[in-house]
């Protein structure tokens, strides 16, 4: 994933709130550098584990 805007963070936070209600933890894989520091502009990065 090299780039993504508001769309994209909206459903990564749709599939974050689905995961935690099921117990499970969502893993963004492969994630450009564009788009881990939007992660933690956004503050995302706390609840969503980055691997590269």
């Amino acid at each position: 994933m090299t780039f993504t805007d508001c769309a994209g963070l909206g459903a990564l936070v749709r599939a974050c709130n689905q995961a935690d209600r099921c117990g499970a933890r969502l893993v963004l894989r492969g994630a450009g550098r564009c788009v881990v520091r939007l992660l933690k502009l956004a503050g995302l990065h706390r609840r969503l584990a980055v691997e590269p």
